[in-house]
């Protein structure tokens, strides 16, 4: 079992910054009228890519001093309201300032973890395949988040799937792409991320095909461990429990509405 700490959080959300930078370059490089941006915040960054975005928020801060009148100024010029996503080993400090300072709580999600080892190597899922259509990827996995394939889905699915340390998998029933799913390999940490499935085809066990091939791929690349976040109680975090995934930690993530 591998015991949480704050070491494990620290080189795990220093991945989830790396990955913030990076989708605000994927972001730039993919739109024309692109207003993308990154600005570090202490151990972590502040990304902004538009004011609907999921991904613009604060990730990865809270294990060194960060100046959060900057954060906020960089947020309110953007019109964008201020989402700071922290772990519980982040300094106290941060969570009595953010208090005061008027932020409300938000959602919470568990970060899950793995160790991987050369057993996880299988031979190859006939089912599986690497997606080679952004704008059909991304169009899936719109749905499955949001129900339906909006054009903020869409923008958000092709800056993930434009990223060049991830790998994006498919699963198709004949022509119609029925889930799918994102490796992102950093320095040995394999990052199991955009887990979707097209309501249709829930409960068939499309997701655990999806993280067992993952797992496969990131032992073939070497890497030692892996990590997934799920809503807590969900029935993702269940299907990757059942794959040998534990809590590492909840995060929680904290809100100032923009006025």
């Amino acid at each position: 079992m591998i015991h949480a700490g704050i070491e494990l959080a620290r080189r795990l959300e220093q991945a989830s910054a790396a990955l913030g930078y990076d989708a605000v370059q994927a972001h730039r490089g993919l739109f024309a009228q692109s207003e993308a941006v990154a600005m570090a915040a202490g151990s972590g960054v502040a990304v902004f890519l538009n004011e609907e975005s999921p991904l613009t928020q604060v990730r990865g801060a809270g294990f060194a001093d960060w100046r959060l009148d900057e954060v906020e100024q960089f947020f309110a010029e953007r019109m964008a309201p201020v989402t700071i996503t922290l772990t519980p080993f982040a300094d106290p400090a941060i969570f009595t300032n953010l208090a005061f300072r008027g932020y409300e709580f938000g959602t919470f999600e568990n970060t899950l973890i793995r160790a991987i080892t050369a057993a996880d190597i299988a031979p190859a899922d006939l089912d599986v395949a690497t997606a080679a259509d952004a704008a059909e990827w991304s169009g899936a996995m719109a749905e499955s988040f949001f129900g339906e394939s909006t054009n903020m889905g869409c923008e958000l699915g092709r800056t993930l799937f434009a990223l060049p340390t991830c790998t994006n998998l498919v699963i198709r029933d004949g022509a119609l792409l029925a889930a799918g799913a994102q490796l992102d390999i950093r320095d040995g940490l394999a990052v199991f991320q955009c887990d979707g499935t097209r309501r249709l085809y829930r409960g068939h066990g499309l997701q655990a095909k999806l993280i067992r091939s993952r797992l496969s791929l990131a032992a073939q690349a070497g890497c030692d461990l892996a990590t997934a976040d799920a809503s807590p109680g969900s029935q993702s975090q269940r299907n990757y429990e059942r794959q040998g995934f534990q809590v590492a930690y909840t995060k929680v993530t904290l809100l100032k509405p923009c006025f």
